[in-house]
């Protein structure tokens, strides 16, 4: 644990606020938005933010988190730590009962003892890999989506909204109930065959507009920069959470796609389920830094699309790709 947390104070030294920090092209860069945005096929929220300024388009219209709420849940589970009402290194248990659904890999190592393993690394595993049932599990162990609300509203972190845990917001876009038996994935399978159609396309129209578990591009942007300034958790947490962001797996294709040489990226995604050729939320939302340390952050939320995976990602990077070359 003491080497982690050695490496980890490395890694925060690299946000350490610089004497040259980044200034913006923000008309340069608003134009550059817009030009992305225009004609394509779906909702484009975006905004890049340094210390003083901001570019953004839709900036304060809502869109889904989907997975992005796990890096919201590892915060809130940071400040638990910091706290002192955990530690990184306490151990639990997780059983076939704490399993959730869709991404969770940590599936396959749940035996019928259950397994072992640290807060800290469910924390890893909910940011790396996406683990929905390392998600759920540290929702629960904090109390549930309100208590992760709970941080944020402390915190004054504003346009982000936590309100179920992955178990039932992706149930409900199904057109289902969570219920306990569909830990078994083949129990599951069956009961989204089983739903109707049109109950399908019900729900999934009403979880387009749904302003549950959802974030404004700005209100991203702005917990990014505080997250990466050091101004949420601790230094040792922020260090902690930024080295899992940086270590993410998930869509390469995104942001990632569009970083410079020289530049790092510590970053989050998040994807819904199609329905009927429709995806209600391609996202991807993280911190860039250039060559000399210093940052900004970049918030990207592509909702109801009818383009194809590789065309959404494409537009993402595109937008990260514009962030940097408005860098001044």
């Amino acid at each position: 644990m003491r080497l982690i947390l050695s490496s980890t104070l490395l890694l925060y030294a690299v946000f350490t606020p610089l004497a040259g920090a980044v200034d913006l092209d923000v008309s340069g860069l608003q134009s550059a938005l817009a030009a992305i945005a225009k004609g394509f096929d779906g909702r484009i929220g975006a905004c890049v933010q340094s210390d003083s300024r901001t570019a953004c388009i839709l900036d304060d219209s809502r869109f889904s988190l989907q997975s992005v709420v796990k890096l919201v849940v590892g915060v809130a589970v940071l400040d638990s730590v910091d706290k002192g009402r955990w530690r990184l290194d306490d151990t639990v248990i997780v059983h076939t009962k704490d399993l959730s659904l869709f991404v969770q890999p940590i599936a396959k190592l749940v035996g019928a003892s259950g397994y072992r393993t640290t807060i800290g690394d469910l924390v890893r595993r909910a940011i790396i890999d996406s683990d929905s049932a390392a998600t759920d599990f540290l929702i629960a162990r904090l109390g549930g989506p309100s208590s992760v609300q709970a941080v944020l509203n402390t915190k004054r972190i504003q346009g982000i909204r936590v309100d179920r845990d992955e178990r039932h917001l992706q149930t409900e876009i199904l057109g289902l109930t969570w219920a306990p038996e569909y830990v078994d994935a083949a129990v599951l399978d069956q009961a989204i065959r089983e739903v109707p159609s049109v109950r399908r396309q019900q729900a999934y129209a009403k979880y387009q507009v749904d302003p549950r578990d959802t974030a404004t591009p700005n209100g991203m942007a702005s917990f990014l920069l505080r997250l990466a300034g050091g101004e949420i958790l601790s230094r040792s947490s922020t260090a902690y959470i930024l080295k899992a962001m940086s270590e993410c797996k998930t869509f390469p294709d995104r942001l990632k796609a569009g970083v410079s040489s020289g530049w790092q990226i510590y970053h989050k995604t998040g994807t819904s389920g199609s329905w009927d050729g429709l995806t209600a939320a391609t996202n991807d939302v993280g911190i860039l830094v250039a060559p000399d340390g210093s940052r900004i952050s970049v918030a990207v939320f592509v909702a109801d699309s009818r383009s194809d995976a590789t065309s959404r990602a494409a537009t993402i990077a595109k937008i990260s790709s514009a962030a940097i070359a408005h860098c001044r």
